[in-house]
């Protein structure tokens, strides 16, 4: 246990060097629900877009796939994600593609996004650690009416890296990094502007509690790229799960990268139904501050035998 504990201590230490994020299009509505509080909770797909070595945390085979609009910036997005934790107890892969598009003023953005990821754990008698990896290939594409200077369309590929650390199935720590290496900026009319990265590096921290019916999450998001210091981004969410099926979320976020003109107090509410054979999950999110900012994801999940 003293290993597990300083190797996230010594992770916590290297990725503070690197940069947060804001919501991610494509991530699942579950952990919206609860206002992306899921590092350490980051069960099936979610592993994806917040720590890859979450995958490993539960055991399933399952298929994810929704559609999610976010009001501020006018995209759409839909996905597509596998996940797999059964086939080989010792190592869970997944997969997952998303596409979003969007117009603001005289801009039309769209993006094509598509992520594999890997994790394994071991576990002793009271201890599991868990660690994993993802590889992100995004296309950026741009499209002005009025100034062609403004366009882009580029590919570019990425890594994540995440570990998790559990204590008898109860409490969990987890530590991750996304977007490792630099992925496009926004171009911007004045070079003097500050140019938004579409996927910024990010480092997240979480904590988890696992014990019956409840799962509650803490985490912070460090960002050190999006604004001209770092930003900090703390997040809170609750997932009750009645008579095995029913699930009930809430959330709270103060997102401060979101949205660069200002900050979002983000409050958020889910509701899934799960069976052996399917969920069925959505997701919302509403900015306490300015009533237009709001997020709505939703999704049907497969289990597979």
């Amino acid at each position: 246990m003293r290993n597990g504990v300083a190797l996230i201590a010594l992770v916590i230490t290297v990725f503070m060097s690197f940069d947060a994020f804001a919501r991610q299009d494509g991530a699942p509505a579950r952990a919206l629900g609860m206002s992306d509080a899921v590092r350490a909770l980051g069960f099936g797909t979610a592993g994806l877009y917040f720590n890859p070595a979450a995958m490993s945390q539960a055991v399933q085979y399952a298929i994810d796939t929704g559609y999610g609009y976010r009001n501020w910036a006018s995209r759409h997005n839909f996905h597509l994600s596998l996940v797999d934790s059964q086939t080989n107890p010792k190592l869970a892969g997944a997969m997952a593609y998303s596409y979003s598009r969007g117009r603001q003023d005289d801009s039309l953005t769209q993006t094509h996004d598509i992520r594999l990821a890997l994790s394994s754990f071991v576990k002793g008698k009271n201890v599991f650690f868990a660690y994993g990896a993802g590889f992100r290939y995004m296309n950026v594409r741009v499209d002005n009416s009025k100034n062609s200077r403004l366009s882009l369309n580029k590919w570019a590929p990425t890594l994540d890296v995440g570990l998790l650390l559990g204590i008898n199935d109860i409490f969990y720590l987890a530590a991750a990094g996304t977007n490792l290496i630099a992925m496009p900026v926004a171009k911007t009319r004045v070079s003097t502007e500050r140019g938004q990265a579409y996927a910024p590096r990010a480092v997240g921290f979480g904590a988890g509690l696992v014990y019956s019916i409840v799962h509650f999450g803490v985490d912070i998001d460090l960002d050190l790229q999006s604004k001209e210091k770092p930003t900090v981004s703390p997040m809170v969410g609750l997932e009750l799960t009645l008579a095995r099926a029913i699930a009930l979320r809430a959330g709270f976020v103060w997102d401060r990268v979101g949205d660069l003109k200002t900050d979002q107090k983000r409050v958020s509410a889910g509701l899934g139904y799960v069976s052996k054979w399917v969920g069925v999950d959505v997701g919302y999110a509403h900015d306490v501050t300015h009533a237009k900012n709001w997020v709505i994801e939703s999704s049907i999940r497969v289990f597979l035998p």
